[in-house]
């Protein structure tokens, strides 16, 4: 139940009523941006049930959008379509009847700066706005940016809001809605790992190289650290898990020689 006052509230012109929500009916307080966006121009719509999360069939757009049952008569943000003329506001007819274009959004200048927010599903609580201008319904691009404090939930085709990954979720690999960090990478358990060493004394022909990568797959390249820096061959033998094993038949001299160890 809302409080109500019989005087008047004095702020003492120090004192802000802040973080207050897009207003919803006609006596409701509004915030700085919804002020700011209606001087710039910009034209709010009635909101939309449900946007879209993905390309849908128009001509038969299913009981359910974004997981959201829908009713007839329902208001469908629809942002994401392959074919981005296809994209606006719409009314849900029926499961396999055709959406169309909602009376408040049937012309290109009906959706010129058009600003909706959507009620339910992912996108519920967030506000989007229409950039693209001139153009020509159902042949021109219409796209819906985040506007305002609200965000969706970012994908690959929509900028928003995204989760880290932890870095069970990055070795695992099958995560595709989540970010990943550099530092993730680096740790990554299926990255790439490598150790480099130069060696050669000028007296021994065998030198075991302590490269603690705890595999025998490794790829081993061993090249010269003068001259044109070719690469050479000896015998190599993945002796342990941790150590490699190299052996020339003359001894290299001192640090003639550089190893470079992946696995």
């Amino acid at each position: 139940m809302a409080r109500k006052f019989f005087t008047d509230i004095d702020l003492q012109s120090a004192s802000k009523v802040i973080n207050l929500p897009t207003p919803t009916a006609s006596g409701d307080a509004v915030p700085k941006s919804y002020v700011d966006s209606a001087i710039e121009g910009l034209a709010w719509k009635d909101s939309a049930r449900v946007s879209t999360q993905g390309n849908i069939d128009l001509s038969a757009p299913g009981a359910t959008i974004d997981g959201i049952t829908m009713s007839s008569g329902d208001r469908v943000l629809v942002r994401s379509q392959t074919t981005q003329s296809q994209n606006g506001i719409y009314v849900w007819n029926g499961a396999s009847t055709s959406a169309t274009r909602s009376l408040d959004a049937s012309t290109f200048d009906e959706l010129e700066q058009a600003v909706v927010t959507v009620e339910e599903g992912t996108d519920a609580g967030s506000s989007f706005r229409q950039t693209q201008v001139n153009g020509t319904i159902d042949s021109s691009n219409v796209i819906f940016s985040s506007f305002g404090t609200g965000a969706p939930s970012a994908s690959e085709t929509t900028a928003g809001i995204a989760e880290l990954a932890t870095q069970a979720e990055t070795d695992a690999g099958t995560d595709d809605a989540r970010i990943v960090t550099p530092l993730k990478l680096k740790t990554w358990s299926s990255a790439p790992k490598r150790y480099a060493a130069d060696f050669g004394d000028g007296s021994a022909t065998s030198y075991t190289i302590t490269h603690n990568l705890a595999s025998r797959d490794l790829t081993v390249a061993i090249y010269r650290n003068s001259g044109n820096y070719d690469e050479v061959e000896c015998d190599v033998e993945h002796t342990t898990t941790n150590t490699i094993t190299l052996v020339f038949a003359t001894a290299p001299t001192s640090n003639q020689f550089r190893v470079v160890v992946l696995g």
